[in-house]
């Protein structure tokens, strides 16, 4: 065989392995199925709420890979954010919005942040993650300009819980991240937490900021709508790896 067919065919494999996308072992279920809306609604969907929508944006587009990357975006410019990865390892945080109405502004972790493990007992809470390293940097105009740290982090995804969203969402099987910064070398007396509601199927619908132990913001997105965005992130600095 020739070397040119010997590429060819190692490509071909390469893309027929991507295409089967990633599977748990041992019984365990993948989490990008709560995390992200599934590719048949998102195609042409979003979540409607308040004070934002959501639309979905997954690379590679397909459920799932065994590596990638999403765009929660919250607005149909594009101007509010979240990018999140994962591996076939973990969920992470890469980046998030700094100026609303200015996507070329944002802050990226140093490193990914791990914030789920991505197989878990089909039912059962994931286990706890504790992160030592949250240094991040804030960007303008798509390049860095400042360096700082939100303390240490706790991260910890509870089992799913059947709750009503409120919306034409209905009832929901639900899995909440918890989410702790800011805090000590101890990984304990943490000053922040969010929750992320993620329902099966459908990803973030309720989202809530804890400062101090008292609700600071809630946002609630839980209406399936009709249409999508043809808008994207315009620095590849806030998600390429």
């Amino acid at each position: 065989m020739r070397f040119v067919e010997i590429v060819c065919l190692s490509a071909l494999i390469s893309a027929n392995a991507a295409a089967q996308g990633f599977s748990c072992r041992d019984g365990g279920i993948d989490v990008m199925k709560y995390f992200v809306m599934t590719q048949d609604k998102r195609a042409n969907h979003s979540l409607d709420g308040r004070p934002n929508p959501i639309y979905t944006k997954l690379f590679p587009n397909q459920d799932f890979a065994p590596t990638g990357y999403w765009f929660w975006l919250k607005s149909p410019k594009a101007h509010g954010f979240d990018v999140k990865a994962f591996d076939e390892e973990r969920v992470y945080m890469r980046s998030t919005e700094l100026e609303w109405k200015d996507n070329r502004t944002f802050k990226r972790f140093d490193h990914d942040l791990p914030i789920a493990a991505r197989c878990v007992t089909e039912g059962k809470p994931g286990p706890e993650i504790k992160v030592s390293d949250t240094s991040f940097h804030y960007f303008s105009s798509c390049r860095p300009y400042k360096v700082s740290t939100i303390g240490t982090a706790v991260n910890d995804l509870d089992a799913p819980v059947e709750m009503d969203t409120g919306g034409n969402l209905g009832h929901l099987w639900t899995r909440v991240l918890h989410y702790h910064y800011n805090c000590d070398k101890d990984f304990d007396h943490c000053k922040d937490e969010e929750q992320f509601y993620l329902g099966n199927g459908y990803g973030l619908w309720q989202w809530k900021h804890y400062r101090r132990g008292a609700l600071a913001k809630v946002a609630v997105i839980n209406d399936l709508e009709t249409g999508t965005t043809v808008e994207t992130l315009p620095c590849p600095e806030s998600y390429q790896k």
